[in-house]
């Protein structure tokens, strides 16, 4: 069946079935993305789940888009900066206030940058593309692991065709720079 198909089984008939199929069509996707953009596998699976929510609570919003896979991975995106943006907003605070949690946040990302330096040379080129800007990670993202046209780029984030191909032309000069970088400093 088709995702049309089946978000109408589940409109029409609340076909829990139908809504389940749908999701499972999209569901690694998503956390694969989600995943590398929040750098967080918890926080992807969260941010999926909501994503999955907002179609059970209305499936109808979706049954006149032309890409389901597109208009999940904006939600998804949406989400996850969402998240991004509170995660910065209650570092700055703890940071402020000197809270234990900062403490916490900081043990999980020295965590997190030592568990990528023990990865083998092939993780490199994917070290580097998180340590890009999120905008940047965001559109190499979306271009290399999902395969997404500058035009469905743009419609998932809101940017213009022209702006997309500028940004990822400036994410692939920056990672080119960053692992030519590190191959210097490596000899």
């Amino acid at each position: 069946m088709t995702d049309q198909e089946l978000l109408q089984a589940y409109v029409d008939r609340r076909d829990v079935d139908s809504l389940s199929t749908f999701l499972c069509r999209y569901q690694e996707s998503l956390l694969r993305f989600v995943a590398k953009l929040l750098r967080d596998p918890d926080a992807a699976q969260d941010v999926v789940q909501e994503t999955f929510l907002r179609v059970a609570r209305n499936p109808r919003r979706l049954l006149g888009v032309d890409s389901c896979h597109n208009w999940l991975l904006r939600v998804a995106r949406n989400l996850g900066m969402d998240h991004l943006r509170r995660l910065t907003r209650v570092r700055k605070h703890a940071s402020a206030v000197g809270s234990q949690a900062a403490t916490v946040v900081a043990q999980r990302q020295e965590e997190t940058q030592s568990a990528l330096e023990k990865e083998e040379e092939r993780e490199s080129v994917r070290r580097e593309i998180q340590r890009l800007q999120p905008r940047y990670r965001e559109l190499l993202l979306l271009r290399v692991q999902e395969g997404k046209t500058y035009k469905e780029i743009a419609a998932i984030t809101g940017l213009t065709v022209t702006n997309v191909g500028y940004l990822l032309h400036h994410a692939m000069k920056s990672l080119s720079a960053r692992l030519k970088e590190k191959r210097g400093g490596a000899s």
